[in-house]
């Protein structure tokens, strides 16, 4: 996208409408994830599973198809290297987070990652204009949607309920997991105005997130026999495709249209579809509060729409 260039609301509303799609698949991938997780899956396992599988699908396929995009522009590894450490990162940490505390609390915490993201760049832009009107400045629509989605994020999640089981270190990896939610999106929209293509992101992103898994926890101690079980086997290859490959490509594509903040509040929309899942198929029954959380993370997600099609009307200019 050229600097000078701006997408119309059509666009901006599809973007938005990609990650919220993102946000489903996630939510599935955290019920195929809870099902491993009973049967000797390791969530640490898991989470290095993941990005193993979704590159083994996208490499042989871009090398297949688009050879052109296996070779990011020069210039840009630092971007993509920071993009892979965070896909490894965040997926560990939420993870952890899952495993210590309640999940509610955990998926809660790590959905203030899109209210970091707007003080991030409010801030940087208040500071950028040198005390003039910021015309990137997210504005109230942008808060006002921030607040409301996570607020029903903790509705939907139940996390309140959870809030006398915490532990130190699973609220550390819990508010870990929601700046290295920030930070994902942060690099894939940074890679995307350096002219990186999504699926070369994805490629080296998910390369440099295998490598650190393999120093980390190495492959040869990977509970293989868990995969004798098909459904275990079946999980884990949902998780990669289902909850990795498929919304991380909706979520980077996504950031090349709307900003990272933008695309964090519409991600919110995961704890609905994850109570949803739980609904249809765990049978568990919604509260009355749940709904009503998911009606506010609705209206959240509709005032970022109006936010992100406000700012793509206004002509400003970037600074980087």
């Amino acid at each position: 996208m050229r600097a000078d260039t701006f997408p119309d609301r059509t666009a901006v509303v599809a973007a938005l409408l990609r990650v919220v799609a993102a946000g489903a698949c996630w939510a599935l991938a955290a019920v195929l994830a809870s099902y491993a997780f009973d049967r000797g899956v390791p969530p640490v396992r898991l989470a290095e599973a993941r990005v193993a599988v979704a590159l083994v699908a996208l490499a042989p396929f871009l090398a297949w198809r688009r050879p052109d995009l296996l070779r990011p522009p020069p210039g840009t590894w630092p971007v993509l290297a920071t993009f892979g450490a965070c896909v490894a990162a965040v997926n560990l940490s939420y993870y952890l987070a899952i495993d210590r505390l309640p999940v509610g609390v955990a998926v809660a915490l790590q959905y203030t990652g899109p209210a970091i993201l707007l003080a991030a760049t409010a801030l940087l832009l208040r500071d950028r204009a040198a005390g003039g009107p910021a015309g990137g400045d997210p504005g109230r629509l942008a808060w006002t949607a921030a607040g409301l989605t996570l607020a029903g994020a903790v509705l939907v999640s139940r996390a309140l309920e959870g809030l006398g089981a915490l532990e130190l270190p699973g609220l550390a990896a819990g508010l870990a997991s929601a700046v290295l939610f920030a930070a994902y999106l942060l690099a894939a929209e940074r890679a995307g105005r350096r002219g990186v293509e999504p699926a070369t992101t994805l490629l080296w992103g998910f390369l440099v997130a295998v490598a650190i898994w393999a120093v980390a926890v190495p492959w040869w101690s990977w509970p293989l026999s868990a995969l004798g079980d098909p459904g275990v086997a079946a999980a884990v290859l949902g998780v990669g495709l289902v909850g990795t490959l498929l919304p991380f490509a909706l979520a980077v594509g996504a950031v090349r249209v709307i900003s990272a903040a933008t695309a964090g509040i519409a991600a919110t929309s995961e704890p609905v579809f994850a109570a949803g899942f739980a609904w249809l198929l765990l049978g568990q029954h919604l509260t009355p509060g749940q709904l009503a959380g998911g009606a506010l993370v609705v209206a959240g997600v509709v005032l970022a729409q109006l936010a992100a099609a406000r700012g793509a009307s206004r002509p400003r200019e970037r600074s980087w």
